[in-house]
């Protein structure tokens, strides 16, 4: 297989395009570094990416290929029951075959039909594509993708590979709480606001009085949680006046 260990994928010379194979729970699967060889991904054994388990054969045996074209790197959908998909700054669309952009994420469905009309969002394989090289300057946005049911928050896009949050304990309580309530409001684009005193309940729930704590201790958080993020100039994480901070996940 193609797939090799995160920690083992320094790059050297010239940057290298590559993917990064996250589970529908968020879990890093490994690297694959893109070279010249198309790369094959679906469910069956002989495939390049082997995207396993699938108990409901969401995946089709042979889904999608990633191929090189030029100096830049394509998907094509292989005919599959369920479709391919790109998520591009957080939106995603279904694809024959399309060109990838740093940033992009090749979608397969884990579970429920591609037709099925209810709202629930459905479990995904993505596929993170990276090249610093060639296509960095055609997305330069960021955004976050959250996974619920392991409580994994991916960072993806700008210039460096996806990386899994990391940060101390109360900046990713913060995060968690943020992100939970944006996605019980429907993923706004504007991001969701939340106040002091919501957060204070958030981030010191076992407290007697969670209200006593200064709002500069919300402030000290928010600042934990930028430094994680990589976020310095409050882009993804905002500051709103006297009333308390604003999530923007995708930038």
């Amino acid at each position: 297989m193609a797939v090799t260990d995160p920690k083992e994928a320094t790059l050297t010379g010239p940057p290298q395009p590559v993917l990064t194979v996250l589970s529908p729970d968020g879990e890093d699967r490994g690297i694959v570094r893109l070279v010249a060889s198309p790369i094959q991904v679906g469910r069956a054994a002989d495939n390049d990416v082997v995207l396993i388990p699938d108990p409901l054969q969401m995946v089709s045996r042979e889904h999608c290929v990633i191929e090189p074209m030029g100096r830049h790197w394509w998907v094509r959908d292989l005919g599959s029951r369920n479709h391919t998909y790109i998520e591009r700054v957080g939106v995603r669309a279904q694809v024959d075959h399309e060109e990838l952009l740093h940033g992009d994420a090749v979608c397969l469905r884990a579970d429920r039909d591609a037709d099925a009309d209810d709202d629930e969002e459905p479990r995904i394989w993505r596929l993170a594509f990276s090249d610093l090289g060639e296509t960095q300057r055609a997305s330069r946005s960021r955004w976050l993708q959250y996974f619920p049911a392991s409580g994994l928050v991916w960072l993806l896009g700008s210039a460096q590979l996806p990386q899994v949050f990391d940060g101390p304990p109360t900046a990713r309580r913060m995060l968690l709480h943020l992100l939970a309530r944006h996605r019980e409001l429907g993923e706004p684009r504007d991001g969701v606001l939340a106040t002091h005193a919501e957060l204070k309940r958030a981030l010191w729930p076992g407290d007697d009085d969670p209200q006593s704590r200064r709002d500069s201790t919300v402030a000290n958080v928010a600042w934990e949680l930028r430094k994680a993020l990589d976020d310095p100039d409050g882009l993804l994480l905002q500051t709103v006046g006297c009333t308390g901070y604003r999530l923007v996940p995708r930038r």
